[in-house]
């Protein structure tokens, strides 16, 4: 009998416990707030204290970070309630949240790849969380394994860096790295770009991440919305090395737009909801990594926040989205009739976007593409918009350039801000001449949304099995049976 009260005690300090974590990460938020507008008020570009350096950058992303881990904290008091491990979970994701803090943050090349390598162990950890499914611990372990082979490319490329530039300060090293020999710069890019593409999950590297669906959803959620960025960030905090070789910012492009079609042609046939998102974020991690590789860095950023903000939302009501019904029936091809009032809306709200995010159309640099993957995304989702489909030819006519022109004047001020926000931050807006990769990636883009918009994998069986058998984790991490979870 006496036994009743020690657990209920027991259960009590653990809940206790579990509020401290959420509410010290809303305070980590709160904070973070506050710091952002005080270094906006003041004279100073950058406050630094020892090996940390909290510029514009480092707060606008912590403003991001601790926003959604307090949401995915407050989410899991009720989502991980009567699991066997619940102290463990929060304070790992806790800790994980001041990791994420830490590496943005951090000034000193070793404070740096320390972060970004426990930041890794971490995430594999979460991601293996229910100890006794043999499925979670497969997962956590491929995924621990990329992580330190992201983790040694990292350091690879920092040594390099530290030993050409003498310097140990990143902003230092930034500053340097333009003015180092080419080869002794791609030396120390490439190790930094295949850490970030690691990270990031982008192709060939997506194995990983879509195999780590036995996480828990809301540390799913976490990490789409924050930990798979930090290959941007990478990229961002090193802006100034990357932009000065052309030939690297060519390749840092090619490998986002890979891995940007890739990862919408294996959205395109998951039938598995989580599985589904996140072949969506190698997609949008490829858009990403493409922003960066054309030099707008800043306007990744913001995409950064944006996707994340949204990919949360998406993994944390991912359960409800599971309906018990029987599959639509598509019929392959173009619907024509969507495209004729589809093409003219986006072409608006493409427009429209470049004149709020001061997009040059003419004469043309890197801003051009982004301009036109604004309109191939407003015109998938003009089509996407099925629902509509019932108003007459004249509502939609005018509602349709309407939603559009809404979303892309708040996609463009967004980028607006963030390029205004990191002015400050050297080198995250260097627009690149428009070479004949980038235009003949554009060519590619277009020509892959009609061809797939008209159903071209579902008439291919070859092609369908080949983009499905690309788009699957890995074998010894799937669940063959529901009962198997809770073995």
């Amino acid at each position: 009998m006496a036994a009743r009260p020690v657990i209920a005690c027991s259960k009590m300090g653990m809940s206790r416990m579990i509020r401290v974590l959420t509410s010290f990460v809303w305070l980590l938020f709160a904070g973070s707030s506050c710091a952002a507008l005080g270094l906006w008020f003041s004279d100073a570009e950058a406050w630094t204290a020892g090996p940390l350096r909290i510029d514009a950058l480092a707060l606008l992303l912590a403003i991001a970070v601790t926003f959604v881990s307090g949401i995915v904290h407050a989410f899991s008091l009720r989502y991980m309630d009567g699991d066997g491990r619940i102290g463990a979970f929060f304070a790992r994701l806790t800790v994980l949240t001041l990791v994420v803090l830490l590496l943005i943050t951090a000034d000193h090349l070793v404070l740096f790849a320390l972060a970004w390598a426990a930041m890794g162990l971490l995430l594999a950890d979460l991601i293996g969380h229910v100890r006794t499914w043999p499925q979670a611990q497969a997962a956590a372990r491929l995924c621990r394994l990329w992580f330190l082979g992201g983790s040694a490319a990292l350091a690879t490329g920092l040594a390099v860096l530290a030993i050409a530039t003498g310097e140990t300060s990143i902003f230092a090293v930034a500053a340097v790295a333009p003015t180092l020999s080419g080869p002794v710069l791609a030396l120390a890019l490439l190790p930094l770009l295949l850490a970030a593409a690691i990270q990031c999950g982008l192709f060939p590297f997506h194995g990983w991440l879509l195999s780590s669906m036995t996480a828990p959803t809301p540390v799913s959620a976490f990490m789409h919305a924050g930990l798979v960025n930090a290959g941007g960030i990478l990229l961002a905090r090193f802006a100034p090395a990357f932009t000065a070789q052309g030939e690297i910012m060519t390749l840092v492009f090619l490998l986002g737009a890979v891995s940007a079609l890739a990862g919408s042609l294996f959205a395109l046939v998951q039938s598995d909801v989580k599985r589904g998102l996140g072949a969506s974020t190698v997609a949008q991690m490829g858009f990403m990594v493409m922003q960066c590789g054309l030099g707008f860095y800043a306007a990744a950023m913001a995409h950064l926040i944006l996707h994340g903000l949204f990919k949360a939302s998406l993994f944390l009501s991912a359960g409800s989205a599971v309906r018990r019904v029987a599959p639509e029936t598509v019929k392959p091809g173009l619907d024509l009739a969507g495209l004729a009032i589809a093409v003219p809306a986006a072409l608006v709200a493409g427009l429209l976007f470049a004149a709020v995010s001061g997009k040059a159309l003419w004469p043309a640099d890197s801003g051009l593409l982004l301009v036109v993957f604004a309109v191939l995304a407003a015109a998938q989702a003009a089509l996407s918009l099925k629902g509509w489909s019932h108003l007459s030819l004249a509502k939609r006519l005018v509602a349709l350039p309407l939603v559009l022109g809404l979303a892309a004047l708040v996609y463009g001020v967004t980028v607006a801000l963030a390029e205004m926000a990191l002015s400050g931050v050297p080198g995250t807006t260097a627009p690149q001449l428009l070479g004949l990769p980038e235009l003949l990636v554009a060519f590619v883009f277009a020509a892959a949304w009609i061809a797939f918009g008209a159903g071209l994998h579902r008439k291919s069986g070859w092609l369908y099995t080949r983009i499905l058998s690309a788009g699957q984790p890995s074998s010894v991490t799937v669940t063959a049976r529901r009962e198997a979870y809770r073995a």
